[in-house]
């Protein structure tokens, strides 16, 4: 009698588990269902708009042929939101981007900064955390030493022309 007893409380038991395993098993989909109708944030909604941007920099007239662009939202004309990054091609060339290559910088007034280094094989005789030569006067790398500003307009030709000089 106790044997049946205890196989009776097993399937009853076994039956339960199943249920919560069934439940689980639902719920869990309902879950990953919302998450994939909502999204995983970083959307159109919270991105602000942008328009593409391209460009040339030099150096008293030569094209640069490395380095990076930066524009950063000027806070003091009103612009807020994501700094754009580009790099400079051997032509002297660059292309921004925010959030995906190519997808340019927001819509607003910017601070530019330009960086530009020498690139230096590796040395195994000399320290590991050297400081780079920059190839461009130090004040251009900083977008609040540049005096480079830059207004990108939605729905136009936004072509900027840097030249920088070595001699202010």
């Amino acid at each position: 009698m106790i044997h049946i007893e205890n196989q009776r409380n097993s399937a009853y038991s076994g039956s339960r588990n199943s249920k919560r395993f069934e439940f689980m098993f639902y719920l869990s989909l309902l879950f990953v269902a919302g998450l994939l109708s909502t999204g995983c944030g970083g959307g159109p909604a919270d991105t602000p708009p942008l328009a593409r941007v391209k460009g040339t920099v030099t150096l008293d007239g030569k094209p640069l042929t490395s380095g990076s662009v930066q524009f950063t939202p000027d806070k003091n004309r009103g612009t807020t939101g994501r700094m754009a990054l580009g790099n400079i091609n051997e032509d002297g060339t660059f292309e921004l981007m925010t959030i995906r290559a190519g997808d340019g910088a927001q819509v607003g007034y910017h601070l530019v900064a330009i960086e530009c280094y020498e690139s230096a094989a590796f040395d195994p005789n000399q320290p590991v955390n050297q400081t780079p030569k920059s190839l461009i006067p130090k004040r251009y790398t900083d977008p609040k030493t540049s005096k480079l500003t830059a207004e990108v307009k939605s729905g136009e030709d936004n072509s900027f022309a840097f030249d920088l000089k070595t001699k202010p």
